[in-house]
């Protein structure tokens, strides 16, 4: 399993950089304002300058040396053994969502229709869910998970917390994949205030109660 999971690393690490080549490649032929922000409808809110391309597309190629790094200066490194499956689906699925993005941006800039608030929605509910199932597997540690005052002093609250957390992250999901097909700017901007404020409320408070429950 140690070694799949290193391979499975190894190869992460070279389609970043292949396509970190490739971005260099179609550099020439991009104009000189690039389109990195999209409204909920598909409209883009903010352009970058040209180099923003090599930029975006240079972000995976530093996170996966960093994400092999971490478990490796983390105090509680002990514990990526056992949840190492769950912290590669993380690693991978970002990964590659960073990796799409900078292509659903370099596209659009070169012209290409790519409806980018769609694909992106999915693609993060498709993510949202993935590291939601596999959130009960994960171990106390100082940089992947749920980690509030509380899941960090106490084993099963860190346990507990991780496992109502997993099921918020699919629902999560569910409803990104679900707000892809709403083209209503109130109901993506609701959406996504809900999710993002609320889903962190509910963590630290389920955590917060759980610890004065168990202490």
């Amino acid at each position: 399993m140690k070694k799949e999971i290193s391979k499975t690393r190894i190869i992460l690490f070279i389609v970043a950089v292949i396509s970190f080549i490739i971005h260099l490649f179609i550099y020439p032929k991009l104009p000189a304002q690039i389109p990195i922000q999209w409204s909920s409808t598909g409209e883009v809110n903010t352009y970058g300058a040209k180099y923003m391309d090599l930029v975006i597309a240079g972000i995976p190629v530093l996170i996966v040396p960093l994400m092999v790094i971490m478990p490796k200066i983390d105090p509680r490194k002990a514990n990526y053994a056992k949840h190492g499956q769950a912290y590669t689906i993380a690693m991978t699925g970002i990964t590659l969502l960073l990796i799409g993005c900078s292509w659903l941006s370099a596209l659009s800039a070169l012209g290409y229709d790519v409806h980018i608030e769609t694909v992106l929605s999915v693609a993060m509910g498709i993510l949202f869910i993935a590291i939601g199932n596999s959130m009960p597997q994960i171990r106390s540690n100082y940089f992947f998970g749920i980690r509030t005052p509380w899941t960090l002093e106490n084993p099963d609250v860190w346990r507990k917390t991780h496992r109502f957390g997993g099921i918020l992250f699919c629902i999560m999901g569910l409803l990104f994949i679900i707000g892809a097909f709403f083209k209503s700017e109130i109901f993506s901007t609701v959406l996504v205030v809900i999710l993002a404020v609320g889903s962190v409320a509910l963590t630290y408070l389920y955590s917060y109660i759980l610890y004065r429950r168990l202490g």
